[in-house]
């Protein structure tokens, strides 16, 4: 098997992928939130009040604390994509590639990794997605380079009935 060299190293430990930035607009917005929501039950006198500011400081809380967890992690296992509200995981072994796909109308148009699996589906990788060619082409390098890692050490998916089906 040809062994394709990248820029990157396949990560022998977790990384996660994503900006840091998004990430901490999402906990201040969410502690804003929280924040209005504590302060507004402290001054809240009706039922109404109080169940519209404990809403606000519960979706303030959620939106800091799923915030920071936001974007994707790549580790030896394979990929956690974590969003604002859910998180999903696919292990190497189910993966047939990784691939760029390009999304948006007009002139704003971003690059999204994704992975295409062995059963033909394809998932877009939208935690990731960029403006930034430089940075689509760096974070597809790492994938591709922990997929072709894995490949290469992985003795089921090595295995002659492991391939297209």
């Amino acid at each position: 098997m040809m062994n394709h060299s990248s820029p990157r190293q396949a990560p022998a430990s977790a990384h996660t992928l994503g900006s840091a930035g998004q990430r901490i607009v999402l906990i201040v917005v969410g502690g804003v939130f929280g924040l209005l929501g504590a302060v507004g039950l402290t001054g809240a006198a009706d039922p109404a009040g109080v169940v519209i500011y404990s809403v606000v400081l519960a979706a303030g809380l959620w939106l800091a604390f799923r915030g920071g967890l936001v974007g994707l992690r790549v580790d030896a296992s394979g990929i956690t994509e974590r969003g604002l509200g859910r998180s999903r995981t696919v292990s190497w072994c189910a993966v047939r590639e990784v691939a760029v796909s390009t999304q948006g109308l007009g002139p704003a148009r971003t690059g999204s990794p994704g992975l295409v699996l062995k059963d033909g589906r394809s998932l877009p990788l939208t935690a990731i997605a960029s403006y930034s060619s430089r940075t689509l082409q760096a974070d597809l390098a790492l994938l591709t380079s922990a997929h072709t890692a894995h490949l290469g050490a992985c003795g089921a998916c090595a295995s002659p009935g492991s391939g297209k089906r």
